[in-house]
C-alpha cells in the first residue's frame, strides 16, 4: 500500500473514531435528558393527581378518574396508583394497566423517598407523598413512546451523518495527503534522474525549512560525498594503473631487448638485477595498497592496548635508519612529563609503527641531508610527535592534497616513491582518534605534527 493510501486510511480511521465517540456521547446524553424529562413529567402528573385526590374536598376517586380520562395530555399506558399508610391501594386512574407492585417495593419507596424502575416497556417512578399525618406512596408509570421515536430518529440522523462524514474525510484526506506528498514525488523524480555517469546534479533546495527541506539538504550532502568518493576512486584506479604500468613496461622492454640476441653473462646478470629491482618496487607498491585497503576495511576491528609512544619511536628510528646508510634520525623529548602515564596512548602497535615509519622515512627521503628530527612533547591532554626535514618544502596549494593516495607535489616527482605512505599514515592516525597537520613553505622544509589523546590510566 502506498504512503498516500496509508495516510488517507489512517486519517479516516482517526477522524472516524473521534466522530463516532462524539456521536455516541451526543446520543447518550440526549437519551438521559429525554428519560429525565419523561420521569419529571410523569412525577408531576402523579403529584397533581394526589393533590386533587387528597386536598380537594368532595372530589372522590371516581370523579378523579373521569377527570384523568378527559385530559388530552395523558401519556401512553399511563397509570397512577396511590397507596395509604397500610400499603393499600386507594386510587388508580387506569384499570386496564397493572404493574407488579409488592409491599417490599412500596416499603423501598418509603425508605428511599424516590425510586425509579422499569417493568416491561413501562418507565415507572415511585415517591413518598406526605399529607398531614399520612405518608402516601404514589406509583406512576407510562410508556415513553415519544422519547423512543425521538431516539430512533436521532440514531438514524447520527448514522447518516457518520457515513457522510467518513466519505468527506476520506476524500479530503486523499486530496491533502496527495498535496503533502507532492514535494516528495518531486524529490523522487529528481533523484531518479541522477545517474552514476553524472553525479554533479543536485536536488532543488526547498524554500521552507521543514522536514522535506532538511531531507533534500541531507541528500545533496550525501550526493556530494558520493561524487567525491567516485572521483577519488577514479583517480585512485588511474594512479594505480599508471604506477603499475611504468615498472611493468620497463620489465617487458628490458626482457625483450635482452632476448633479441645472445649477450655476455654480465649483461644477463645486469638485466636480471634490474628486473629484480623493478619487481621489488612492484611488491612494495602491492604491500602498500594492501595495507591501505586493510585499514579502510577493518577500521573497527583492530585490537587496541596501552602503548608507550617514546619506546615506539625508538624502535621506528632504528628501522628507518636501517633502510639507507645515509638516513639519520635525531630524537628529542621536550618537557619530559613527571608522570610516565602521560606518554601512553591507546593504540595498535603494528599500525602505529607503520604510520610513524612512513612519516619519518618521508622526512629522511626528502631532506637534502637525509636527516630528520623527531620531537616528542606532551601538551595538555595529548602526546605530540613533530617530524621535521630540511627538504624543498611543499606549496600551499599542494598541502591539502598530500594525504590523497598517489598524489605527489611538483618538487617530489624526482624522488622515488608512490605517494601512498602519508595517506596510509593519516588513516591509521584517524583510527587512533588522533590528528595530523602539515606545515611547510617552499625552500624552508616541512613539519608534520601528529597528536594522540593520552590513554586513561588502568
Amino acid at each position: 500500500m502506498q504512503i498516500r493510501s496509508r495516510l488517507t486510511l489512517q486519517f479516516t480511521l482517526l477522524v472516524g473514531t473521534i466522530v463516532l465517540l462524539s456521536f455516541f456521547l451526543v446520543y447518550y446524553f440526549t437519551k438521559q435528558l429525554i428519560e429525565q424529562d419523561f420521569d419529571n413529567r410523569l412525577r408531576d402528573k402523579a403529584v397533581t393527581s394526589a393533590i386533587l385526590l387528597l386536598k380537594v374536598d368532595r372530589l372522590d376517586s371516581a370523579l378523579l378518574k373521569v377527570i384523568d380520562r378527559a385530559k388530552r395530555d395523558n401519556l401512553p399506558g399511563e397509570n397512577i396508583t396511590v397507596y395509604d399508610d397500610l400499603n393499600r391501594e386507594i386510587y388508580t386512574n387506569n384499570d386496564t394497566t397493572h404493574f407488579d407492585i409488592s409491599s417490599t417495593l412500596i416499603n423501598q419507596v418509603r425508605q428511599e423517598g424516590m425510586y425509579y424502575f422499569k417493568q416491561r416497556e413501562y418507565d415507572i417512578v415511585g415517591f413518598l407523598y406526605k399529607d398531614l399525618s399520612h405518608n402516601y406512596v404514589i406509583i406512576a408509570g407510562a410508556i415513553n413512546l415519544q422519547g423512543k421515536v425521538r431516539l430512533a430518529d436521532l440514531r438514524t440522523l447520527l448514522l447518516t451523518l457518520f457515513i457522510l462524514m467518513l466519505l468527506l474525510v476520506a476524500l479530503t484526506g486523499w486530496f491533502y495527503s496527495g498535496r503533502a506528498l507532492r514535494p516528495i514525488q518531486k524529490v523522487m523524480m529528481e533523484a531518479d534522474a541522477i545517474s552514476p555517469i553524472d553525479l554533479s546534479k543536485r536536488l532543488h533546495e526547498s524554500k521552507h525549512p521543514d522536514e522535506i527541506g532538511k531531507l533534500i539538504t541531507i541528500f545533496n550532502k550525501m550526493l556530494t560525498r558520493i561524487e567525491s568518493a567516485f572521483r577519488h576512486q577514479k583517480t585512485f584506479v588511474a594512479n594505480v594503473s599508471h604506477e603499475l604500468k611504468n615498472p611493468l613496461t620497463k620489465i617487458t622492454s628490458q626482457l625483450e631487448v635482452t632476448l633479441l640476441s645472445e649477450r655476455p653473462k654480465e649483461e644477463y646478470r645486469a638485466t636480471i638485477e634490474s628486473v629484480l629491482e623493478d619487481i621489488k618496487e612492484l611488491n612494495q607498491l602491492s604491500v602498500s595498497l594492501l595495507d591501505l585497503a586493510r585499514v579502510e576495511r577493518e577500521e573497527n576491528s583492530f585490537t587496541m592496548t596501552r602503548v608507550r609512544l617514546d619506546e615506539v619511536l625508538w624502535e621506528v628510528r632504528e628501522t628507518v635508519e636501517s633502510f639507507d646508510a645515509d638516513y639519520k634520525v635525531n630524537f628529542e623529548i621536550e618537557d619530559m612529563p613527571e608522570e610516565e602515564s602521560r606518554l601512553y596512548i591507546n593504540g595498535n602497535l603494528h599500525l602505529l609503527k607503520t604510520a610513524l615509519q612512513n612519516v619519518i622515512e618521508n622526512a629522511c627521503k626528502f631532506s637534502f641531508d637525509k636527516k630528520a628530527v623527531v620531537i616528542l612533547s606532551c601538551p595538555s591532554d595529548a602526546v605530540q610527535v613533530s617530524v621535521l626535514d630540511q627538504g624543498p618544502g611543499i606549496a600551499r596549494k599542494d598541502i591539502v592534497n598530500v594525504f590523497q593516495p598517489f598524489y605527489r607535489a611538483d618538487g617530489a616527482s624526482k624522488i622515488k616513491g608512490y605517494g601512498i605512505g602519508l595517506s596510509l599514515s593519516q588513516r591509521i592516525i584517524s583510527i587512533h582518534k588522533g590528528s595530523v597537520e602539515v606545515e611547510s613553505e617552499p625552500g624552508k622544509g616541512t613539519r608534520v605534527i601528529l597528536r594522540f589523546p593520552v590513554a586513561a590510566e588502568e
